[in-house]
């Protein structure tokens, strides 16, 4: 993932982190991937029928007597009640295979449907299957041989057919997209640093009395700045007793008194180059710790950068 990209996702966490503190932007990400199963769930909460056939009805593989069904096929209304009870009946021939039916009933009047859903319970009658048979038009059996009919079960149908699940995916994507960008910003922080092996290999090193201006996010002795709001600092170089000195000096705020300059060096120091990533920009940058430094400096120029990061023990 580039550095633009993760950069950005740590800029939202950032700013959610600065309205409501660190928690925020980790409840609302959390929240975000909570929502993304939404469109997932709800769909589970609606009941559906079981998907048959009318074989599977005729070999008994529906234990429940009233299982509520689901089939596809063909409607072909009867004239005549199959059962000598009242009602609109029809013959329900399966699209699995056109030589399996079952007879249907409803509340209101049947047309032929060539091809359509149905969803009702089941029920148990006594079936005239011979009288059935015998009124079918040609259209409805398989090149004149009538499907074998269920004869001690019909289907009540509901009023409009159950429609299957649909399960609405694409709702989630953007929710999923927004709480993953939310968590992992708030894992890599603002900006974002990312160590470099490219140094300009013509840059010397500063030299006694030379100066470079900087910002920075850390600390620099007992001052502290947030690397997502730095703050100036001048890096410079003086002379000591056994060689050149760098020290850094952060610049004060509205004009006041600057605190005062803090040496890098004089025990243990390591430093990183590298560039931080930002929500807009990429900038050359140097990560130096040392007994009182624990920053990261942002140059204007990776020449900058390099004519200091000589004068330190620079990882590789």
């Amino acid at each position: 993932m580039g550095g633009r990209v993760i950069a950005t996702c740590g800029w939202l966490a950032w700013q959610l982190r600065r309205v409501g503190g660190r928690p925020l932007p980790v409840i609302i990400g959390v929240a975000f991937l909570i929502l993304a199963f939404v469109p997932f769930v709800i769909p589970l909460l609606d009941p559906q029928p079981t998907d048959t056939t009318a074989q599977a009805i005729r070999d008994g593989k529906l234990a429940d007597p009233k299982a509520w069904v689901r089939m596809e096929g063909r409607i072909q209304p009867l004239a005549d009640s199959p059962t000598g009870e009242a009602g609109n009946y029809a013959l329900f021939v399966d699209k699995v295979n056109p030589l399996r039916a079952i007879v249907v009933r409803s509340d209101h009047d049947l047309a032929v449907e060539p091809d359509t859903t149905i969803s009702g319970r089941l029920a148990t009658a006594i079936v005239d299957t011979e009288g059935v048979t015998e009124a079918l038009p040609i259209e409805a059996t398989v090149f004149g041989t009538p499907p074998q009919i269920e004869p001690g079960r019909v289907i009540d149908l509901d009023a409009a057919p159950k429609a299957a699940r649909v399960t609405w995916w694409p709702l989630a994507i953007l929710p999923i997209l927004l709480g993953i960008a939310l968590l992992v910003g708030v894992r890599v922080g603002y900006p974002i640093f990312r160590p470099s092996s490219e140094v300009d290999v013509v840059s010397a090193p500063l030299g006694p009395g030379e100066r470079v201006p900087a910002a920075y996010g850390g600390r620099i002795g007992k001052t502290v700045a947030d690397l997502g709001d730095p703050a100036g600092a001048l890096l410079l170089v003086r002379r000591g007793p056994k060689g050149n000195i760098l020290t850094a000096q952060p610049l004060a705020d509205g004009g006041g008194v600057a605190p005062q300059p803090v040496t890098i060096g004089g025990g243990w120091t390591t430093g990183r180059v590298g560039h931080v990533f930002a929500r807009n920009e990429t900038v050359p940058a140097l990560r130096i710790r040392s007994e009182q430094v624990d920053a990261t400096f942002l140059f204007a120029k990776t020449s900058e950068r390099d004519r200091i990061a000589a004068l330190v023990a620079v990882e590789r």
